[in-house]
């Protein structure tokens, strides 16, 4: 019989929850001028504090080899950072957020600290270009955030 290791990947739940209601995220977006093509769909949403998001969000970067032009690309990484982040935290105010960059137009994801927004770029391949802080202030390194999917 062969052998084979299996490494647990543990997710941390050492993480403060919040909540706040759709109505009120959505009214917090709207005063940074972000639109909401779609009306929110939870009534609550859940989020954690700064120091949280610090535990979860290396948890939520993917790799930058899935990265298939038109077919899985900066939209395809930020819903999918979206989606784990509801299903291994159950936090799901991480959201797709639409929007233009240096480069161009974008997807990226940004988040409630219970305080204020975040973003974030999931794409590890932005790393370099991000020097290393794929989580940073609203409209920092030219990040213009336009729509979020509520």
């Amino acid at each position: 019989m062969s052998k084979f290791q299996v490494k647990v990947n543990h997710i941390p739940t050492n993480y403060k929850e919040y909540k706040i209601s759709g109505h009120e995220l959505a009214e917090k977006y709207r005063e940074l001028g972000v639109e909401m093509p779609f009306p929110r769909s939870d009534y609550w949403y859940y989020h954690t504090d700064r120091e949280g998001w610090a535990t979860i969000v290396p948890h939520l970067v993917i790799k930058s080899s899935l990265y298939k032009p038109d077919r899985f690309d900066c939209e395809d990484y930020a819903l999918k950072a979206q989606g784990l982040c509801a299903e291994l935290f159950g936090l799901n105010t991480l959201r797709y957020t639409y929007g233009s960059m240096p480069l161009g137009a974008h997807g990226f994801c940004s988040f409630w600290t219970g305080d204020d927004f975040l973003l974030f770029e999931p794409n590890d391949a932005f790393w370099d270009h991000l020097n290393g802080n794929l989580v940073f202030e609203w409209r920092e390194n030219g990040y213009e955030p336009k729509a979020v999917l509520l």
